[in-house]
């Protein structure tokens, strides 16, 4: 072998082993973790609606994150009896059935079976939600919890004595040795976030004044029951790992210094702790990292149990993506694990990739949160993974049998997906983008404050179709003849929607201008700002606006800001608005002046605002006339509008997945 060869080698080793600290195995009770990259807990389970246990797609999506090179696979908020612990109708449980003779290993013995022969160790988190739960989902019961009281819906809470806290800390005892004779070798024990647990921890819910109430170690005492109970029904050879808040964000609520104080009294039953934040009653935002949190957001809270004398080693959770930061965080000792939930959702293989050298590869997470939110309407799905939740599609789909000639039209993300998965697939395509580069709408990305990673997927995937075989043909406008010129054998036509142009009088005065069009005009924006239209799109900008330094106020026609958000990013930006911007609601902008707006109420009163800039940004709609134009052509087999040109309303109100899950749907039926 010649020297330059070896030295070749050498490098590509070194670049295989970039984050030397992450790829690092540990051992726990004779158990080795490969490296210290955990698939986080999180609810993308599809329980079955008889059983309450894992269906086929959540056997493949646990398989993918085990395949992907996590160390551990953990499956999230698995309610530990069928009586008062569930807080949905769709939650999983792990006990046996006796009515309906089921068994739990039945069915998880699948699960458990498809982690490890990936070399990763599979985990399941334990379950109450206690006081937050809903008699509809518990048969009509009361919700139990430390404190017994009304909520503010009128339900009763059932404040719990020994003999249910020993019911309940049996009841935890049964799961875990259920999930160990399903071949878990551990669990997650869930004391976050505001449920059971937690709720006995926390002295915002905990109001008691026995010995199960008051101070610290008072508090404490429920919780450690639960953990001596599982340690003495599963043994020694039994990993458990406690996850709690370090912080919870609540006035009134547990604080960090009463945190660590805890994590020394459970470091002696305990294996691992597992550090978030936040809570479910008002502060879910730090649960579930949003664009506007940094990343690691809780590190911080890690470190501080580290630093606190804690010798357990300690996961760290919370918006983590950059493997030079995870890896930091390791060497630096401010956590022995960090827990990867949504990057690992946009992505199973990001362990494998950045352990391989293949970082750029890695498709990165946009921050959205619609995976988590959307589960409250029912849509558990990635915004750029069309594969998660979809999984028995994905292996349904017949193979291509014949390469095809595929033209799409439009490089935004959703002509982007298409091509690059229609290429995948073994197709000859053709990308004709109108422009001269690349991008779509998301070009807008390389200028907002916090739709940095939202850019990030944006190159991603012109990184993506650039090494393809992919013919990218740009300043092409593409009308029925050049259609009859290629004769392609599938037509995907995405090319995204216009805007819709307010009737106002004054829309024409030179600084008046477009959402997307003042991200490229910058210079030109004064120091007050108003926003016609505050959906989604409409507070997002008026956001950038403000944290750039402008005053800015928002003014919407509807009752409520943000509409058609995912619940959780939309208590973020309205958090954030509230800090940030003025805004006036069920009000209707009616004249633009030189000087600011003139907007009327829906009881008939003016509101005057000053502004040097007014923007707006009130929908968009279908490109009816090229969408048509291009379908009435005669010289294709099959044709697909995607995204934003998929017929509907007239006033469109799609999104990334729309459009990214389209391409791909669009591209795997071509075969």
């Amino acid at each position: 072998m010649k020297k330059n060869d070896c030295d070749s080698l050498k490098t590509r080793r070194i670049i295989m082993r970039e984050f030397a600290n992450l790829e690092k195995p540990i051992t726990i009770r004779g158990i080795t973790f490969k490296n210290r990259i955990m698939a986080a807990p999180v609810g993308f389970v599809w329980p079955d609606p008889w059983s309450s246990m894992p269906d086929a797609h959540t056997i493949l999506n646990h398989e993918d994150r085990a395949r992907g090179g996590a160390a551990v696979v953990t499956l999230g908020e698995t309610a530990v009896s069928r009586t008062r612990s569930m807080r949905r109708s769709d939650g999983d449980v792990l006990v046996p059935d006796e009515e309906r003779l089921i068994y739990p290993a039945q069915a998880w013995l699948k699960l458990t079976d498809s982690i490890i022969r990936h070399g990763a160790i599979p985990n399941i988190q334990l379950f109450h939600a206690g006081e937050a739960t809903e008699p509809k989902w518990i048969h009509g019961q009361n919700p139990i919890g430390p404190t017994g009281y009304t909520r503010d819906d009128g339900v009763t809470v059932e404040e719990m004595d020994e003999e249910m806290m020993n019911t309940v800390a049996d009841e935890f005892a049964e799961a875990a040795f259920q999930a160990k004779f399903a071949n878990f070798p551990m669990v997650m024990l869930h004391g976050a976030h505001g449920w059971l647990l937690a709720q006995f921890f926390s002295k915002l819910t905990n109001k008691r004044t026995d010995k199960y109430g008051g101070s610290l170690e008072n508090r404490a005492r429920f919780p450690l029951m639960v953990v001596k109970r599982i340690r003495e029904r599963c043994g020694e050879d039994f990993i458990i790992e406690y996850r709690m808040s370090g912080d919870e964000h609540l006035d009134g609520g547990s604080t960090l210094d009463e945190a660590v104080e805890f994590g020394k009294m459970l470091e002696e039953y305990v294996d691992i702790l597992h550090i978030s934040s936040g809570s479910y009653y008002a502060s879910r935002q730090y649960t579930f990292p949003t664009i506007f949190t940094p990343h690691g957001c809780n590190l911080h809270l890690a470190e501080a149990f580290k630093k606190g004398g804690i010798k357990v080693p300690i996961a760290s959770v919370g918006a983590f993506w950059d493997p030079e930061l995870m890896d930091q965080a390791i060497a630096e000792g401010k956590a022995d694990f960090v827990a990867v939930s949504r990057q690992i959702a946009a992505d199973p293989m990001f362990p494998r990739k950045i352990f391989t050298g293949f970082k750029e590869e890695v498709r990165p997470c946009t921050r959205c949160i619609n995976c988590l939110g959307n589960k409250y309407v029912g849509r558990n799905e990635c915004d750029v993974n069309p594969i998660m939740g979809n999984e028995i599609y994905t292996i349904r789909t017949p193979d291509v049998k014949e390469k095809r000639k595929v033209l799409v039209v439009g490089g935004g993300p959703g002509g982007m997906n298409a091509a690059l998965t229609a290429a995948q697939r073994g197709h000859e395509v053709i990308l004709a983008e109108k422009s001269d580069q690349l991008g779509g709408n998301l070009k807008f990305t390389d200028y907002d404050l916090h739709k940095g990673r939202l850019k990030d997927y944006k190159d991603y995937l012109i990184r993506q179709v650039k090494n393809e075989r992919i013919d990218v043909r740009y300043n092409t406008n593409v009308n029925q003849a050049y259609v009859e010129q290629e004769e392609p054998y599938a037509l995907i036509v995405a090319v995204g929607a216009e805007k819709v142009r307010p009737n106002i009088k004054g829309i024409d005065k030179k600084h008046v201008m477009y959402a997307i069009d003042a991200y490229y005009h910058q210079d030109s924006i004064g120091d007050k700002v108003v926003m016609i239209g505050g959906g989604l799109s409409g507070c997002e900008v008026g956001l950038h606006f403000a944290d750039s330094g402008k005053e800015v106020t928002v003014i919407e026609m509807t009752e409520e800001l943000a509409a058609g958000a995912n619940v959780i990013h939309r208590a973020a930006v309205l958090e954030m608005m509230e800090e940030k911007t003025t805004y006036y609601l069920n009000s209707e902008v009616v004249e633009i002046t030189d000087t600011g707006v003139l907007a009327r109420d829906k009881k008939g009163n003016d509101i005057r605002v000053d502004a040097d800039t007014v923007i707006y940004c009130v929908g968009t709609k279908r490109k009816e006339d090229v969408v048509e134009h291009l379908r009435s052509s005669r010289y294709y087999k099959l044709f697909f509008p995607i995204g934003d040109c998929v017929p509907g309303s007239a006033i469109t109100s799609k999104n990334i997945k729309d459009a990214v899950h389209g391409g791909y749907f669009a591209a795997m039926d071509i075969i």
